[in-house]
């Protein structure tokens, strides 16, 4: 070998020389722990998730017993939008993760944020000025998406770092964790607001994610970020040209999530007064019907994430099978009218429909991200530990942006079409989704979840070894 080369194998005691310096996070030690530790990620994202919607059945009676309008409570909402994506765009969160550095503290430090937000939105309510109130309660929604993108990024992080070679599974389920707590969290806020008044939830939840907070403070690691591990700084200190920046390929796979997506927040603003204005049910009868759909989410992350760890179908397959189980969703819940007698069953067939839509959605959103990671690292080679932070960023806020954008394009097509022509519009971003991703499984990687695509974190491990040369790129040593 060139002597000008560095040798940065493990036996070379210039890059290694401790074992607390292996370029990859210690795994947990026995499968009680790790079971432990996967369990208090899902707790995690079920507590922020119960942060973030357990007011959603309950703030616009709220906010009309104090002659508040629809479309503050629209705006309201959108706001937590702007902290997410400032959030994203100022790049605040890989800041902490490469200075903080430590796991447990990050992941408890979020929750604390969570439960003092979540306890001041239900104290901000008794401010007498209507004008005071909303201002300070965007104030707080704004904050709350700063640290709900801080939320969703840590355990995709957190996946990659210690559980690399689970990666897809355990992303799964914390995705799992989050539907659950999207499920529970309206039904909790709508008995305890009946029952004991607007503060009631927000005490509840805040709590609640106190607990969890202790609960992580005894079971998280204090291990590394994957972000801040020193194969970032070996890998962005000499990387390849072509690594360093994003394929523009990547929109491809983003838009024909973001086209699924805004089929749920659709289902939240029409659903109910479908069934209840066409068919005489009443809100409680659509609001059970939505649990399904959370249910369905649940089933989608976990059987999603599991398909992918096993190599069971191709990312593409599945975003494919994503797009077609939402568009059957969607036609048994909103029949066409001119099937008559389906139409007439549609209050029944709502159960099946939305447990459907809602196993769709999460199957092409957990493969969105895999294949994301894959077709970066076909089109430019092997991404380091900071460019795959970046590509999980990007997926975080076009996998949001049309859950925000769904109500404001349900309520906009209420306006002009019938729910059930709603839905075929809504069918129709279906079958593009599944064009372009099956447009990407013909002309994309023939090696998609094959044996060659290890988890990104094993290939950064120091058992795969990397020499340095003059050209200021790392290339794989060859025997």
């Amino acid at each position: 070998m060139d002597a000008k080369k560095l040798d940065m194998s493990p036996t070379s005691g210039e890059v290694l020389d401790t074992e607390s310096e292996m370029l990859t996070s210690p795994s947990p030690k026995s499968g009680v722990q790790r079971k432990l530790q996967i369990v208090a990620l899902m707790l995690f994202t079920l507590t922020y998730s119960v942060c973030g919607s357990i007011r959603y059945g309950f703030l616009v009676d709220a906010f009309s017993r104090r002659n508040l309008t629809g479309k503050l409570f629209g705006a309201l909402e959108s706001s937590l939008f702007i902290g997410f994506v400032f959030m994203y765009l100022v790049g605040g969160t890989e800041f902490a993760m490469r200075k903080i550095n430590n796991f447990r503290t990050l992941f408890v430090l979020n929750l604390l944020g969570h439960a003092g937000l979540t306890l001041a939105t239900g104290l901000v309510y008794h401010i007498q000025d209507n004008y005071v109130l909303m201002v300070v309660s965007i104030v707080i929604r704004v904050l709350q998406g700063v640290f709900a993108f801080s939320s969703c990024l840590l355990p995709v992080d957190f996946a990659h770092a210690v559980f690399p070679d689970q990666f897809d599974f355990v992303n799964g389920l914390g995705l799992v964790g989050n539907f659950v707590g999207h499920g529970v969290a309206e039904s909790i806020g709508c008995l305890l607001y009946d029952r004991f008044g607007y503060v009631a939830p927000f005490i509840f939840s805040s709590g609640l994610t106190s607990s969890v907070a202790c609960f992580m403070l005894v079971v998280m690691p204090t291990s590394r970020t994957f972000l801040s591990q020193e194969m970032a700084v070996i890998l962005e200190t000499a990387p390849k040209k072509r690594n360093s920046k994003l394929s523009k390929m990547l929109v491809f796979p983003m838009i024909s999530t973001m086209l699924i997506n805004a089929n749920y927040g659709v289902f939240q603003v029409s659903l109910t007064p479908f069934l209840h204005e066409e068919f005489g049910k009443s809100i409680t009868y659509g609001g059970t019907v939505l649990i399904f759909a959370s249910l369905g989410m649940a089933i989608g992350s976990l059987v999603g994430g599991a398909a992918l760890q096993r190599k069971i179908l191709n990312h593409y397959t599945l975003m494919i099978l994503g797009a077609v189980l939402v568009l059957i969703g969607l036609m048994l819940t909103f029949p066409p009218e001119f099937i008559t007698p389906v139409y007439k069953l549609a209050p029944y067939l709502a159960f099946a429909g939305t447990l459907l839509a809602g196993i769709g959605d999460p199957v092409i959103t957990v493969s969105t991200l895999r294949a994301l990671y894959t077709l970066q690292e076909e089109r430019m080679g092997r991404p380091s530990p900071a460019l795959v932070t970046r590509i999980t960023g990007i997926w975080l806020v076009g996998y949001c942006a049309f859950y925000f954008c769904g109500p404001f394009i349900g309520g906009f097509l209420n306006d002009y079409f019938s729910y059930s022509n709603s839905a075929l519009i809504l069918a129709g971003l279906c079958v593009i989704s599944a064009t372009i991703s099956l447009t990407m499984r013909l002309i994309g990687s023939k090696t998609c979840n094959s044996d060659e695509k290890k988890p990104l974190l094993e290939k950064y491990s120091p058992n795969s070894s990397y020499e340095y040369d003059n050209a200021s790129h790392l290339t794989s040593r060859k025997d």
